[in-house]
């Protein structure tokens, strides 16, 4: 799906919107990146969740066009297992670390973040991650 916007400027965007779904399992808090006293080091389980998550990521976007260089958008939709508070900002460095490769060369080039929690799906908790190129149309 295209979608048409302006820029800032008024310089017309196009932006090329796809999906991709994790499930809530492999999802791995930031503070889970490092191990105390010895700089920064990947803890096993922030190693497994970004691994899993960058591989199911992969198998949904093989056929689609390859990943950009320039700036991208990500919009996450996070579906709760359950009504514990959570706080889905802690979510986010590992789903962007896990998606370099996929979506991205490298996590830099998101210009454009936002996310929503859209509540509770106890069978099926995940986050829904839209996002695309953003190209300047001129």
């Amino acid at each position: 799906m295209d979608r048409v916007g302006h820029g800032v400027s008024g310089i017309k965007l196009l932006v090329a919107e796809y999906q991709i779904v994790l499930p809530w399992d492999g999802l791995v808090p930031d503070n889970r990146r490092f191990m105390g006293g010895r700089g920064h080091i990947l803890t096993k389980r922030y190693r497994a969740g970004k691994e899993l998550c960058h591989t199911l990521a992969m198998t949904q976007v093989r056929d689609r066009p390859t990943y950009p260089e320039g700036p991208v958008w990500m919009r996450l939709d996070f579906h709760m297992p359950d009504r514990r508070r959570r706080d889905p900002n802690n979510l986010l460095k590992g789903i962007a670390d896990a998606l370099e490769g996929v979506v991205y060369t490298d996590d830099k080039q998101i210009t454009k973040l936002s996310w929503e929690n859209v509540g509770v799906d106890r069978k099926h908790p995940r986050v829904e991650i839209s996002y695309g190129e953003v190209r300047v149309d001129g």
